[in-house]
């Protein structure tokens, strides 16, 4: 047969070609005879669509990938992809293998480690049977996830990607070996945005006598054994187990040595929430000792919610751990979490009305005054329990963060109300404004308020 000849035309444009010309000219026409089904391409993204990332392969041939592969594709990219098939409508292209392709392509998978899809066929001792198009591999129970799953036969019927560890006689595949590599990668990006406080959803590794491991986004943390519950120094093994997924809170940091310590408990179930509504001071509930101190005894009363009945306020009860009591609430101390109890009945029951107290002014509103008092409680002192004479207001006689003495005149749920002792008080408060050169109101004695004194001398 002869053979095929250039025309004049063709040749003249083959000698005026510059070398780099011709180079690439040759290269893409040696492209073209590669493309074919399974065969891995590198092209350069010219157009980003809705659907498709539409990719240059030289000598004039385009390939296309679905852009849920490459979302963050842009044009002038370079990519590495494989053909998955060649037809009237173009080129399509894959990051990963799958199908038919995958299997007749295990070995080149192997050797550049692109990931190949699967399907998980059943379970048995070792492992799991996957199947690559028709092909069937083996994947070890140990490489089916980085994370263990509580069910291990969640994993049948899934499609899920792997690596080709094996080739040959038996194919061998991994999930895990690409987990890993993700998981590194998430790694790095968490170490350099997690915080102090922050909340994560982890899953945990292993559970072990002293507290749990969990995975947080690549990064594995514990959780000790005294932050697995608020039920205090629960039973680790009972409460969690691999594989488990749970909410986790960081707690401490250590970026040195890359590692982290976390807390399993709930701020939404933190019984804490329930003193100042359910646990009231003045009140008398049910507990049980959890522990017996030479200053005292601890009593749980709710599961996480544990008081102190100091030694003093125990007036000789002889009580052992484990016993069912009850106690009075005497105290509260919300900024240190502390709950001070006594026997109920005992001398050291809630302040009869008329009882002084002693306490720090907190806030100074139009109508009262908040108190923080020593033991912690809440008091309020309303405006129509001070004596203040006509004309001033509370903001003059009261000052956040000074010290102020009253008297109990009620209970009011979780809030203790007061009145000051007109004699007494007026005396303090008007030395006070003396010391510090204030003008001083007049008292109550039928000549006028201090304004109206002042008025009168200028009118003179």
């Amino acid at each position: 047969a002869p053979q095929p000849r250039l025309d004049g035309d063709a040749l003249l444009a083959l000698a005026s070609m510059s070398r780099e010309d011709l180079d690439s000219a040759m290269k893409g026409a040696l492209v073209a005879t590669r493309i074919e089904p399974g065969s891995r391409v590198t092209g350069r993204v010219t157009r980003v669509g809705r659907d498709d990332v539409f990719v240059d392969l030289g000598g004039k041939s385009e390939g296309q990938i679905e852009r849920s592969e490459l979302p963050d594709a842009a044009p002038g990219d370079e990519i590495s992809a494989f053909v998955l098939d060649v037809d009237e409508n173009g080129i399509q292209l894959s990051m990963k293998l799958s199908g038919g392709a995958a299997a007749e392509h295990l070995e080149q998978a192997k050797l550049t480690g692109v990931p190949i899809e699967g399907k998980v066929a059943s379970r048995n001792a070792g492992g799991y049977e996957v199947r690559i198009g028709s092909t069937r591999a083996f994947c070890p129970s140990s490489h089916i996830s980085r994370l263990r799953e509580v069910d291990p036969d969640a994993y049948i019927g899934q499609t899920l990607q792997f690596r080709v560890l094996e080739t040959g006689d038996k194919i061998v595949v991994s999930r895990r070996v690409l987990q890993d590599a993700e998981a590194e990668i998430k790694a790095g990006e968490l170490w350099g945005r997690i915080d102090v406080g922050q909340e994560h959803r982890g899953v945990v590794r292993n559970v072990l006598n002293f507290g749990a491991f969990v995975d947080v986004g690549g990064i594995e943390g514990l959780v000790p054994r005294r932050e697995i519950s608020w039920a205090g120094n629960a039973d680790p093994t009972t409460v969690l187990r691999p594989g488990q997924a749970v909410e986790v809170r960081v707690l401490e940091i250590d970026r040195e040595n890359r590692k982290l310590t976390l807390s399993a408990r709930s701020l939404e179930d933190d019984p804490w929430h329930s003193v100042g509504t359910e646990f009231l001071p003045g009140s008398t509930y049910k507990g049980k000792v959890v522990k017996l101190e030479t200053f005292g005894a601890f009593v749980e009363l709710a599961p996480g919610l544990t008081g102190l009945a100091h030694a003093s306020r125990l007036h000789g009860a002889t009580w052992t751990v484990g016993e069912d009591v009850e106690v009075t609430v005497m105290g509260l101390d919300n900024e240190r979490r502390r709950i001070e109890l006594a026997p109920a009945g005992s001398p050291g029951a809630p302040e009869p009305a008329a009882t002084e107290v002693r306490g720090t002014i907190t806030d100074v509103m139009a109508n009262g005054v908040s108190v923080r008092l020593e033991d912690g409680r809440t008091g309020w002192l309303s405006a129509r329990e001070v004596d203040l004479p006509s004309g001033t207001v509370l903001a003059q006689r009261y000052r956040q963060g000074r010290s102020i003495t009253a008297r109990v005149l009620a209970m009011n749920g979780a809030r203790v109300d007061l009145t000051v002792r007109s004699d007494d008080e007026e005396k303090n408060w008007r030395s006070e404004l003396r010391q510090s050169n204030q003008p001083v109101p007049p008292a109550k004695s039928g000549f006028g308020t201090f304004g109206e004194l002042l008025g009168k001398a200028l009118k003179k």
